[in-house]
Order: structure tokens, then C-alpha cells, then sequence
């Protein structure tokens, strides 16, 4: 009972220590994508139920161009040709909010809505400004980041060691930038999360306790809901997984994993499922993947050639205006942008998506593959967080936060550019080279230093990092963001390495998956 307590109060002290930031900040991070998660959960409070919130101005005015754009319904029965008056006599002119998404099925005239921000992670900030401050989601991310490091290091060091024994742990708070990511109104913390739950689930499930086994399955499920890069990630690291128990024939539990999993894509189904049933289509992915090639030049010159050749491709209207920027393609609102086009033509680029990727890959595969290998090597380097420091660099359009919201977005320092984010960018290289040192050191097969289970978990964790700049090098441009939010992992397995290899003594002979 007293380890526990000592762990609860390890973690309440952490979870203090990661708000750090968020109090130099003097407020919590915002990111020009945030509101993009909020309202969308709110346009799915306003169109159910008719009841918006501070958020709802888009929302609003979508259903009233919605209902303008649908045809007029029946003042009166005898106009409906019933020869009855009476109740549906105003049906059209009193319909809410909610009664408006029957027309817009009708008509389709709602305008494209874009997947990719998951309403699940904007239903955790609508309800946070429901209840007076978006502060709630910093306390919960700093929470629950706070429990996945200590109960990971705790693991690593092994079960059976104090709980005293993980204060050296919490100075992960003081030299990473996860305190950053923690504040950051954003779902980035639950991408090192879930690689962190499943290391555990996969490499521990049989040792956890049944608080544990609640906890990592729950966080995994969470990540992959709040969004889909993390489902890429994870899966590819379940695959990888499932290759090792298959060749190398190790102990090793999925099957929560791969529940999580589905949840993720359940979710994902069910919010297509509802755009579809409100406004007659699914929603729309934008192209990144078409973004990335065309930005690094593959794309570019077969749409050229293509397109002078006859190709029905939507993007030979767009080829020549489209920028060489992937990010202003995919969200600037100038001539050849993804945003600026119509409707229908976003829908049919979308859709054209992965057969102009395939065409681009047999046109030039070796151009497509070092262009990728470029890009996930530049991702893997990027560590700074300057990028989400200062939020006029990030683009923040504070015009379109609510009054209330924009306050304190105006009373924080990255407002104005002058958070210190120059103390995280001094110490993410020698902080990160020198936990990887520590790690090299510690793994080597002749040293005492980490037993073989060990070794195998620190192999998943770096295996999902580089996974992570894998996914967001090859299908978006590189931003430091991507790896800061996940390199932090690195100094915490080495932290809690150099604490167990102090009090473990030397093991011989264990084979690397039988944990």
C-alpha cells in the first residue's frame, strides 16, 4: 500500500511538472487546427440537437445556407395535396437546426467535409470549454501522460523495484519538450502514448495488473480514435509485431491491440456513416499523399506529360496553378489549392487520389522512393518546437476563436512569440544523443547492463519512433512537430534502463520474448 502511495503521489507531482510549460505560457498552446477539431464536434451538436455553443457560428450558417439551397416545403396541407390543414403548417418555416439535415440530404447542399480531425479528440475540447477552460484538456493530457511514464518506467526497471527508486524519472519533465506536447491543444501526445501501450500490452500484458489492463488498452483505443495517423503507425507496428511472434516464436499478446485498432477504424466508419446520413456524402480525405509527390517533383512532371496526353485527371484543370508547397496545396485558399477548388472537384480529387499515386509510382518509381527516403530522414532529425511555440508562425487565426476563447489566447506568450522555446530546442540534441548512447551502451548483447526482455521492449519503443517519422515523412511534409511530439521517448528509456541496470544484477541467458 505504501509503494502505491508513493507512486500516486510520483504521478500527481509529474503531472504538475509537465503543466510547467503551460504555466510559463500562461495558458494553454493553441494550434491554428484546433479549432478545427472543436467545431467540428460542435457542427455535429448543432445539426442532432439544434443547440450550439460560442463555436457554432460556422455550423449555424451551414444549415441556413443548407436550408436556403433546399426546396420549399409545404406552408399547408392543401399545398401538400393532402386536403387536410392543420399541423405541418409551418413545418418548414419553424425547423431547428437539427430538422435542416433533411434537405441537406436531399440536396447535398452542404458543403465537403474533410476527414482527418477526429471529431472524438474535439468532443474532449467542446467539453472542456463546456465546463469554463480548455485548461481541463492540458490537466487530463498531463495526467495521463504522467501515469504512461512512470507505470513504463517502472516496468522497465522492473515490477518488483520500489516505487521510490522512480523519482529520477520525473526530470523528463524538466529536460524534453513533452510538457509542450502535453499543452498543446492537439492530439500529438497520444501518438508516443500509444507506442508506449503497446510496447506494454505486447511485451507485459501477462505481468499487469488488472488496473493495468484496463489502462493501456483504454489509452491505446483513445489514440487511435483522436486520430488516424496513429492507427497507420500502430498498425504497422501490430504487423511487425506479429512477424516476430510468427519467426521468432516470442510471447507476445496482440489481441488487445488489434482491438484497439478496430475501435479506431469503427470510429472512423461510424463518423462516415453520419456525414453521409446528414448530408447525402462521406466525408473527404485530402489528397496528402498526392500533395507530397507533387510538391517533390514526381507528381509534378507526370501531370505534365499526362495531362498533354489527355488524361481525365481533375488536377490537368488545376496543373498549372497548383503550388510547390504540399501544405499551401492542401490549405490555402489561392487559385490550384486543394480548399479553393469547388466542391465536386475536391470530391473527385480525393477519390482520383490513389490511382494518381500508383501512376506516379510506376512512372518513376526510383525518383518516388529517394524523394520518401529523403523526406522520412529529414522527419527523423526535426526535434524542435518552435513550430507550436510560437503561434504566429503556426498560423493561428485568432478572428475565428470565440471571444472568450480568444482572450486568453491573447493573454498567453506564443501569442506574441515569445514563449522560450529555445531552452527545449538547446536540449533536444544532446539530451536525445546521449540517452541514445546510454541505450547503445546498456543493449549490447555482452553487457549486464539490460536483460533480453528489456531489450525487446526498447526495440518496440524505437521501432514505433521510427515508424512515426516514416509515416509523417513519406505522406506529409516534414514539421518538427511530428518527432518532437515522440523523440522524447528515447531519454525516458534510457533514464529508466540506467535505474534498473544500477540495481539489477547480472542475467544470463533469457530469451527476448518471454516476458
Amino acid at each position: 500500500m505504501a509503494g502505491r502511495g508513493v507512486l500516486a503521489g510520483l504521478i500527481a507531482l509529474l503531472t504538475l511538472l509537465l503543466l510547467v510549460p503551460a504555466a510559463v505560457n500562461r495558458g494553454v498552446i493553441q494550434f491554428p487546427d484546433t479549432t478545427t477539431y472543436v467545431r467540428g464536434f460542435d457542427a455535429a451538436v448543432v445539426a442532432a440537437t439544434g443547440h450550439g455553443s460560442s463555436w457554432s457560428e460556422d455550423a449555424r450558417r451551414a444549415l441556413a445556407e443548407a436550408r436556403a439551397a433546399a426546396p420549399r416545403a409545404p406552408a399547408t396541407a392543401e399545398e401538400a395535396g393532402t386536403g387536410e390543414a392543420g399541423a405541418s403548417q409551418t413545418g418548414a418555416s419553424e425547423a431547428g437546426a437539427s430538422e435542416a439535415a433533411a434537405p441537406a440530404r436531399r440536396t447535398g447542399a452542404f458543403t465537403v467535409v474533410l476527414s482527418g480531425r477526429s471529431i472524438y479528440y474535439g468532443a474532449l475540447l467542446y467539453v472542456a470549454h463546456w465546463l469554463g477552460s480548455l485548461w481541463w484538456v492540458a490537466l487530463a493530457q498531463a495526467a495521463l501522460t504522467a501515469t504512461a511514464i512512470l507505470l513504463a518506467a517502472r516496468r522497465l526497471i522492473g515490477a518488483e523495484a520500489p516505487a521510490e527508486r522512480l523519482w529520477p524519472v520525473l526530470a523528463i519533465a524538466l529536460v524534453t519538450s513533452v510538457g509542450m506536447q502535453v499543452a498543446l491543444l492537439m492530439p500529438d501526445i497520444f501518438a508516443p502514448l500509444a507506442i508506449l501501450a503497446t510496447a506494454q500490452i505486447a511485451l507485459f500484458w501477462p505481468r499487469l495488473g488488472t488496473g493495468e489492463r484496463l489502462f493501456w488498452p483504454l489509452l491505446l483505443a483513445a489514440a487511435a480514435l483522436f486520430h488516424s495517423g496513429n492507427i497507420l503507425v500502430i498498425g504497422l507496428l501490430a504487423a511487425g509485431l506479429v512477424a516476430w511472434r510468427v519467426v521468432g516464436r516470442a510471447r507476445l499478446t496482440l489481441l488487445p491491440i488489434l482491438l484497439a485498432l478496430l475501435t479506431g477504424v469503427a470510429g472512423e466508419a461510424a463518423f462516415g456513416a453520419a456525414v453521409r446520413a446528414a448530408t447525402g456524402a462521406g466525408p473527404v480525405r485530402p489528397p496528402f499523399v498526392a500533395a507530397r509527390l507533387i510538391a517533390d517533383g514526381p507528381g509534378r512532371r507526370y501531370l505534365a506529360h499526362a495531362c498533354a496526353e489527355g488524361s481525365t485527371l481533375t488536377l490537368c484543370r488545376y496543373r498549372t496553378r497548383i503550388p510547390d508547397d504540399s501544405d499551401a496545396f492542401l490549405w490555402a485558399s489561392t487559385p490550384g489549392s486543394f480548399m479553393a477548388m469547388p466542391a465536386e472537384d475536391r470530391r473527385r480529387v480525393a477519390a482520383e487520389e490513389r490511382g494518381f499515386a500508383l501512376a506516379v509510382l510506376a512512372d518513376a518509381p526510383l525518383a518516388v522512393i529517394g524523394t520518401s527516403l529523403r523526406n522520412i530522414g529529414g522527419q527523423l532529425l526535426r526535434w524542435q518546437v518552435d513550430d507550436i511555440a510560437d503561434a504566429r508562425r503556426g498560423g493561428v487565426n485568432r478572428a475565428k476563436l470565440p471571444p472568450e476563447v480568444r482572450a486568453a489566447y491573447d493573454r498567453t506568450r506564443a501569442a506574441h512569440g515569445d514563449f522560450p522555446s529555445g531552452y527545449y530546442d538547446a536540449l533536444a540534441l544532446p539530451v536525445t544523443l546521449l540517452a541514445a548512447a546510454v541505450l547503445l551502451a546498456l543493449a549490447l548483447p555482452r553487457r549486464a547492463g539490460m536483460p533480453a526482455a528489456r531489450r525487446g521492449y526498447v526495440a518496440v519503443v524505437v521501432a514505433g519512433i521510427l515508424l512515426n517519422a516514416a509515416v509523417c515523412g513519406a505522406f506529409s511534409k516534414p514539421h518538427d512537430r511530428y518527432q518532437s511530439r515522440v523523440i522524447w521517448l528515447v531519454p525516458l528509456l534510457a533514464t529508466a534502463a540506467l535505474i534498473g541496470a544500477r540495481r539489477r544484477a547480472p542475467v544470463r541467458g533469457a530469451a527476448p520474448a518471454n516476458v
